[in-house]
């Protein structure tokens, strides 16, 4: 039997993976993967990265680990708000940091039981250099992208809301563990015995206040965007 724990979209919640990787630290997991945007939109990406390269977590890139390394791209996607925070969050980061940034895989794939499993930020495109974008989820685009897959069950985050979705394999997308607008955070408990996969979504406490107040006391670009998704009432 193997246990994997899994969580996404972080999102500078310090407060957030902090109650995240003591819960973990309880249980006797197998393996951690963080699937991505440990960093961005919230106040305390430094602290959170730095969480990931001093553990044994396995990470892949997000899209805004992509940002911080691919300018163009960068450029190409953000408005102006978005792009000013990305130089924001750049400003807090050192060169180790971004080399850890840098290094991180796209994808991370595991043959367990003779069931392939596949860890991603999200739908790659062809070249997986990307990710597709979340409008594909409303039409039917998103099927012809699953059956590009060759995989049994593959890991996503991305999207801030989780869900399921199935064809010969069964995508589950975890949600955002960091962009939350109460007090619970969670993480994803996967127990794989056989070819029984046994999959657990994992509510954890957190210290919202703490939370709310280090975004409060910081005046950074696109501020706003974390106070939305995470219901903060600006003072």
């Amino acid at each position: 039997m193997k246990k994997i724990a899994i969580f996404s979209d972080i999102h500078g919640n310090l407060q957030a993976l902090n109650s995240i990787v003591e819960e973990i630290d309880k249980e006797d997991y197998d393996e951690v993967i963080c699937l991505g945007d440990i960093i961005g939109i919230g106040p305390n990406s430094k602290e959170c990265l730095d969480i990931i390269m001093d553990s044994n977590i396995k990470m892949v890139k997000g899209n805004h680990e992509i940002y911080q390394i691919n300018e163009d791209l960068a450029k190409e996607l953000l408005n102006e708000d978005e792009y000013n925070h990305k130089e924001w969050v750049r400003s807090t980061l050192n060169d180790e940091e971004i080399n850890f940034i840098n290094n991180l895989p796209i994808e991370y794939e595991e043959l367990i039981g003779g069931q392939l499993f596949t860890f991603s930020h999200f739908f790659l495109n062809q070249d997986k250099t990307y990710y597709e974008p979340l409008p594909i989820l409303k039409d039917t685009t998103v099927f012809d992208i699953m059956n590009n897959y060759e995989t049994d069950y593959m890991f996503m985050g991305h999207s801030h809301e989780a869900f399921n979705l199935s064809n010969k394999a069964l995508f589950t997308c975890v949600g955002s563990s960091g962009c939350r607008k109460d007090n619970v955070t969670f993480y994803t408990k996967v127990t794989i015995d056989g070819k029984n996969v046994r999959i657990d979504k994992k509510e954890v406490l957190f210290d919202r206040k703490k939370f709310e107040s280090s975004v409060q006391k910081l005046d950074y670009p696109d501020r706003k965007r974390v106070e939305d998704f995470c219901n903060i009432v600006t003072r």
